[in-house]
């Protein structure tokens, strides 16, 4: 039986697969508690709720080369818990940090369904654009997602 430099993949997703699982782990051993992540984004100027009775989740997606600098990129949602019959705000975010550093937010509509070490993929048409990636002067400025612009915030 051959090595591990000879195994063979007859799904084309299996790779793909295994890269994001390993980058997930990476992100989960490197990243830091929900209780510490919520004192650097509330010391370094993050602008969203992160304390109160509302829900709000971190997860960590994994991280991102840009330019010399490894992100972690973290999808952020905050649901407000309203009573019965009241309208519900939901917001969904991408944080990124460089090591224990904010660096900014994107204001999201969709999870990402791709990571990549320079690349981030959205469940949306490619015409109206569908992925971050870092350009070199790192994360964009602005980026187009869905058909509209979203601004890199604090």
């Amino acid at each position: 039986m051959g090595g591990p430099s000879e195994l063979k993949y007859t799904n084309p997703l299996v790779p793909v697969l295994l890269v994001a699982i390993l980058l997930s782990a990476i992100c989960v051993a490197q990243s830091p508690d929900k209780k510490a992540l919520k004192d650097i984004l509330s010391k370094q100027g993050f602008s969203g709720v992160l304390y109160g009775n509302d829900k709000i989740t971190f997860t960590c997606l994994g991280s991102l080369q840009c330019n010399a600098e490894n992100l972690s990129v973290y999808y952020y949602t905050w649901e407000e818990v309203n009573p019965p019959g009241r309208a519900v705000h939901f917001i969904q975010r991408l944080i990124f940090l460089k090591g224990r550093d904010y660096v900014g937010q994107y204001e999201v509509s969709d999870r990402p369904v791709l990571i990549k070490p320079d690349l981030l993929r959205f469940p949306v048409s490619e015409e109206g654009g569908n992925s971050l990636s870092c350009g070199q002067k790192g994360l964009p400025k602005s980026l187009l997602l869905d058909g509209e612009d979203r601004d890199l915030f604090r």
